[in-house]
Parts: C-alpha cells; sequence; structure tokens
C-alpha cells in the first residue's frame, strides 16, 4: 500500500488558525504602525484615516472598526510606539553587566530610541497639540503617562532617590528631544559630529553624578522645590 506524499500522515501540515482576539490584534498593530509611517511620511496635517486604512492595506470599515477617529488612532500609535521602544530597550539592556559603561549604553539605546520614528512622530504631534487644545489634553494626558511608566522601568536600574533620579531622566529627554529637532536641519554627516560631541557630553555629565553624589539634591532643591506651588523663594 502507498500513500501520496501529500496525504502522508509523516508529512501532512495542519494549518494553524489564529484565534479572532490574535486576529484583531494584528489588525490594530497593523493600523498602529501605519500611522506612525504615514505622520512621518508626510507630517501629522496631511496625514488621514483613509491614507492609514491604505498604507495598512486595511478596509476603512476595518480602521474604524479599531479606531473611531483620527485622534485615538494617532494617540493609540504614539503608546503603541513608546512600549515597544522600551521593551526592545529592556530586552537589550537586561544583558548589559553592572559596571562603568552601563550607563554610556543606557544613553546609547536611549538615543536609538529618540533618534528613529519615535521623535519625528512625537514632534509632529506635539506641534500640532500646540494649537487644538482638546489633543493637547489628550497628548499631556498621555505622555504623562508613559513617563510615569518609563521612569518606573529605569529607577528600577538606579540607586538614586525617585525624584533625583526623574530630574536626571529629564535632563535627558529634554537634551535628547532637542537634538532630534536640530537634526532635522543639519545635513548626515554635519548631525552625526554633532551628535555624537553631544552624546559624549550628556556621558561626562552621568559619569560626573556618580563622583559627586550630591549635584542632583543641590539642583532639585534650589530649582524643582522652589518652583512648586506654595513655594516660599529665599
Amino acid at each position: 500500500m502507498f500513500l501520496h506524499p501529500i496525504c502522508s500522515p509523516l508529512m501532512a501540515v495542519r494549518k494553524r488558525h489564529r484565534t479572532q482576539d490574535q486576529r484583531s490584534a494584528a489588525t490594530r498593530e497593523r493600523l498602529l504602525d501605519a500611522t506612525i509611517d504615514c505622520i512621518v511620511a508626510h507630517g501629522y496635517a496631511r496625514t488621514t484615516t483613509t491614507m492609514i486604512a491604505r498604507r495598512a492595506r486595511l478596509s476603512r470599515g476595518a480602521q474604524l472598526h479599531h479606531f473611531g477617529n483620527r485622534e485615538q488612532l494617532v494617540l493609540a500609535a504614539i503608546a503603541h510606539l513608546f512600549d515597544r521602544g522600551r521593551r526592545e530597550f529592556a530586552a537589550a539592556f537586561k544583558n548589559v553587566p553592572p559596571g562603568p559603561d552601563q550607563n554610556d549604553i543606557a544613553i546609547d539605546l536611549s538615543w536609538k530610541f529618540f533618534s528613529g520614528r519615535l521623535a519625528t512622530a512625537w514632534i509632529e504631534i506635539m506641534v500640532a497639540a500646540r494649537s487644538d487644545p482638546h489633543l493637547r489634553a489628550a497628548v499631556q494626558q498621555r505622555a504623562a503617562d508613559l513617563q510615569r511608566e518609563v521612569l518606573e522601568f529605569g529607577h528600577s536600574y538606579s540607586n538614586l532617590p525617585l525624584n533625583e533620579f526623574a530630574l536626571s531622566q529629564a535632563f535627558e529627554a529634554a537634551l535628547m528631544m532637542g537634538l532630534a529637532v536640530m537634526g532635522m536641519n543639519l545635513g548626515a554627516e554635519e548631525f552625526a559630529g554633532a551628535s555624537a560631541a553631544i552624546l559624549g557630553l550628556l556621558k561626562e555629565f552621568i559619569r560626573s553624578l556618580g563622583h559627586e553624589r550630591g549635584m542632583l539634591r543641590r539642583v532639585f532643591d534650589r530649582f524643582v522645590s522652589a518652583a512648586a506651588p506654595g513655594a516660599v523663594t529665599r
């Protein structure tokens, strides 16, 4: 007795069918990735839900089923990208051994995050939110949520008090975001040199914190605490 190869039990391959939840999650991810791609390629103002659905190769109805309007889609896409970046950072950083190079590697990984699609899309959305009160409120809430999540993750690797660590992270994020904006108006070669020098200075600053442990506390007490509501300026 001979079996046709296609029918042979040894060669039969069972096709795995995805569940409805898996198909839905995959569709959402396609839409979120397409949203970021469109914002980066065309800018926030020119990005439409029709354009996003077309780039994701989905019907307009499929897009509306998951996200009712552009604002919902954009905010979900930013959260999706931040979450992906955080997971990629965590996966890369967990294999870095403790030591003097740990902070330098963390800065390089952070810059990879800030210099990619995230920074371009986030800058586009922040600029749009400046003149759109409804979008601004939504972006501020989303940014606060994401900042808290990133702070909790980052602080797990630090021995600094939480408020001092938060200050150092705010400094690093502000510098990298500013560097990303500067790069939009420079040639590739010029920007590579400028960013290497600025990131090198940031690494030196972070190293100096290990030698002068009270620096962040002095800055926090002098500027941050004094700026708090109800603070008394001396």
